[in-house]
């Protein structure tokens, strides 16, 4: 196999730190296995408590990228970067894929129900004084209910495996959840909708 080449990494020290090393595709475990201990470590002055950046000679990183065990092991590890940005796309369109073919049942109350178990669930230690609320504060209780009470919403998200597509599964699990109450509370529908668009605004 023909050796990879080594993206140039420029230094002014004569040190690698960690990070230039990722850069030329060291991992922390081929600086364990061929380097072992740094050359020289460095403090921060203002993060006295911070960990000391650990520093490589430049002569014996280069002298390490010319062997042959190194070289190989340069290359499994790419092959197993690429396999695991593989298996996490296809994690992700699984996901969504399971997301999108999901129903999303919303239960109808009759509107007196409604009302009161989304004071409840808004505060019920004072249902009575938010019984007061307006309009507005009534049908965004109203909506969290529904979300977070009557419907699956939140145990999917919890349920995902891993964080791999997480925030696009729940971008779409979220709007379809919100269109769902809006279609069977059309009263909502405005409030859904302004959910929908503050949630959207924030990523």
């Amino acid at each position: 196999m023909a050796p990879r080449t080594i993206s140039p990494t420029s230094t002014t020290t004569g040190y690698f730190n960690a990070t230039q090393l990722a850069a030329r595709g060291w991992t922390p475990a081929m600086i364990r296995d061929f380097l072992g201990r740094p050359d020289h470590t460095e403090f921060i002055p203002r993060f006295r408590n911070a960990a000391p950046i650990l520093q490589f000679a430049v002569a014996r990183v280069q002298a390490a990228e010319r062997t042959t065990k190194f070289v190989q092991r340069l290359e499994l590890a790419a092959r197993r970067s690429a396999a695991a940005r593989e298996a996490a796309n296809r994690r992700r369109e699984e996901m969504l894929r399971l997301v999108a073919a999901d129903e999303v049942p919303i239960p109808e109350l009759a509107p007196d129900v409604l009302t009161d178990r989304a004071i409840r669930h808004s505060d019920p230690r004072d249902a009575v004084d938010a019984a007061k609320a307006d309009r507005s504060t009534l049908n965004r209780w109203k909506v969290n209910y529904l979300r977070h009470q009557l419907t699956h919403y939140d145990p999917m998200i919890e349920g995902m495996f891993g964080p791999v597509g997480r925030a696009a599964a729940e971008k779409l699990l979220r709007r379809r959840v919100l269109e769902a109450i809006g279609k069977t509370y059309p009263d909502l529908l405005d409030e859904c909708q302004r959910q929908l668009r503050v949630s959207e605004r924030r990523r």
